[in-house]
């Protein structure tokens, strides 16, 4: 049995008694649960309790040297975990300027390591985890990180955050100091619990410094750096053109096993670049270190100068086989009452030629998503086998008749262009949308109109093509463009027909599940459910996805949910999540093993003062 009630300052004559049931509550605790250095969620770790640094790591990096990197982050605030505005680079995930419970292992896809959780234990049906502290763990001002700033940053996010983070952590049910290091998370007991409940925020969120931000207003925006426990902090900024991080010398967590040869430059240095041709010619006159370059075309020929055939400037492609989603998908918005019908976005999707699109805007460089787990085991295949009917059997007269008697593929666009021309108008006129004079119109008479929402001019080339074809169908269309804030602001009001946008997330699949598919999330402001996905079907699919413990089951659930998704329709899946490439000056040393799963730069790069000095003289 679990101690149950919070953690108080004892009185006057009650330590011995205090102690005596922290001491009491340790033991019953550790009976039912064993004590890890972190969590695997189907415990196979590759490292050991006790190892001394990763393998992707190189323990004798040296320190020093600034790195220069490109955002388009136009920032507003240093406020953690607000709905409104936009959070600085590095001001908010872990591993610059604030810390997390655990670090993600980048050659091994189910693990996590202690960073500030000195070790974990959870109970035998997985609804309660204790996190014990490190020791020695304080914020850059001296103060000791304690259970009451763990509490408070779950407390806040649950509390404040925007709709879809508050959708990750809504597994959680309370969390209690029980000592000043120990925290007690209680998991609602819904039939989802696996490991997976808890590492995804164990590793994702910032711990914030309790003592800080107490005296702050945390629904307002600030720029006022704050303080932070991680390996490094706000040195200098100017809204609208720089951020800078300097590394904190002292920084407390420099020697633990998962922090040995990381953090290695002195500082980092971000500029903002609103355009990225721009940003690609600042790299090119070694005004940047390093670059990911997203453009297909300008990868191939746009690089092609003097400095890369001497090899100072390299091109690289990255690790990234825990990335899951879509690179670009254009989204509908359910919400909407012309959307809220699957035969019109079918028809929508099966008129959006692929092909020619790969070919003639991205020089043939792309293979199109097919999945909302493309390239992983989750990704539905054929007919669903026997472990996924399963799942879906219970679920028959609320899905689609062909989930279940036939393959889910996306049209082939260039061959048969005109017969999906067909197909699409017949599914429209289904739906009550009949031609009129070339104009699609439903019985009242109203035309249907469709507005893409887009922040980038570049969106254009997708879906300019995109809307010929709509046009086809007597469909109006057009792309409102608008700056960052206006356009974050339509997001959080669901104030668009339809966008060009990316979704990514990790795998294995987290909490995240919840924020972007969740009927729960559906109709809350700020969600990042943007279809407006409102399914008691895909809610339970998540759930199972979830609770998966053992990668059986998280296969058959993640297929099962992955083939539900696709017959909606809610969405057309265009890129999925390659590999980055990225572009830099060669003034960097590596380690001799790339992390498997993740690329780990810059944090297990370092700076290279003769290669650096070589590149500089020659530029």
């Amino acid at each position: 049995m679990l101690l149950t009630q919070p953690f108080k300052p004892p009185e006057m004559g009650q330590s011995f008694m205090l102690l005596l049931l922290l001491l009491c509550c340790s033991y019953a605790f550790s009976n039912e649960g064993q004590w890890q250095h972190g969590i695997s969620i189907f415990d196979e770790f590759k490292y050991g309790e006790g190892f001394e640094n990763f393998d992707y790591a190189n323990p004798d990096a040296p320190k020093g040297g600034t790195l220069v990197l490109p955002t388009t982050n136009d920032f507003t605030s240093f406020t953690p975990f607000l709905p409104t505005g936009v959070p600085a680079v590095g001001a908010l995930s872990p591993g610059m300027l604030y810390d997390a419970l655990f670090v993600r292992a980048n050659d091994e896809a189910f693990s996590i390591y202690g960073n500030l959780a000195r070790r974990v234990s959870f109970s035998e049906n997985l609804s309660e985890v204790m996190v014990e502290l490190q020791p020695n763990a304080y914020w850059h001002d001296g103060e000791p990180i304690t259970a009451a700033d763990v509490k408070f940053t779950f407390d806040h996010v649950r509390n404040n955050a925007g709709a879809g983070v508050r959708a990750a952590l809504s597994i959680l049910e309370s969390v209690e100091i029980i000592s000043e290091r120990e925290v007690l998370f209680r998991l609602k007991r819904n039939g989802e619990l696996s490991k997976n409940s808890f590492a995804s925020p164990g590793m994702y969120l910032s711990i914030l410094p309790e003592h800080y931000w107490r005296t702050m207003d945390l629904s307002r925006a600030t720029l006022q750096p704050p303080i932070g426990s991680g390996p490094y902090r706000i040195s200098g900024f100017k809204q609208g053109q720089f951020l800078r991080y300097e590394r904190v010398s002292d920084y407390w967590g420099r020697d633990l096993p998962v922090n040995r040869g990381r953090h290695n430059f002195d500082a980092i240095h971000y500029e903002l670049y609103r355009d990225a041709t721009i940003a690609r010619e600042a790299l090119r006159k070694g005004l940047l270190d390093y670059r990911v370059e997203s453009d297909p075309y300008v990868w191939r020929t746009g690089y092609n100068i003097p400095a890369r055939e001497n090899g100072w400037l390299v091109t690289r492609q990255n690790n990234a086989k825990v990335s899951s989603g879509f690179q670009s998908a254009i989204i509908f918005n359910t919400r909407r009452e012309k959307f809220a019908d699957v035969r019109v976005r079918e028809a929508m999707t099966i008129v959006f030629n692929f092909e020619w699109t790969n070919r003639a805007i991205y020089d043939g460089f792309f293979s199109r998503a097919d999945s909302y787990f493309s390239g992983t085991e989750l990704a539905a295949d054929g007919l669903p086998n026997d472990a996924e009917l399963a799942l879906l059997e219970p679920f028959r007269e609320q899905l689609p008749k062909q989930l279940f008697t036939q393959a889910f593929v996306l049209p082939e666009g260039q061959q048969k262009h005109r017969e999906n021309l067909l197909r699409a108008r017949a599914l429209l006129a289904s739906a009550g949308w009949k031609m009129h004079d070339g104009v699609l119109v439903n019985s009242a008479g109203q035309p249907f109109e469709i507005e893409f929402l887009a922040l980038s001019p570049s969106d254009k080339r997708t879906l300019l093509p995109y809307m010929d074809q709509l046009r086809r169908l007597g469909i109006t269309a057009q792309i409102r463009l608008v700056e960052t804030a206006q356009y974050m602001n339509r997001l959080r009001e669901f104030h668009y027909d339809a966008l060009l946008r990316s979704m990514p997330y990790g795998f294995p699949p987290g909490g995240i599940m919840r924020a972007y598919f969740s009927s729960a999330t559906a109709n809350i402001p700020s969600s990042a459910n943007l279809a407006g996905i409102n399914s008691s079907v895909v809610d339970t699919l998540i759930s199972y996805v979830l609770g998966a413990s053992g990668s059986e089951e998280l296969i058959a659930a993640g297929r099962a949910l992955d083939r539900t998704l696709l017959w909606g329709y809610y969405l057309i899946p265009i890129i999925g999540r390659p590999q980055p490439r990225a572009v830099y000056w060669d003034k960097f040393g590596q380690p001799d093993i790339e992390a498997e799963y993740i690329t780990d730069f810059p944090h297990t790069w370092w700076w290279d003062e003769m290669r650096a000095a070589e590149v500089s003289q020659q530029n």
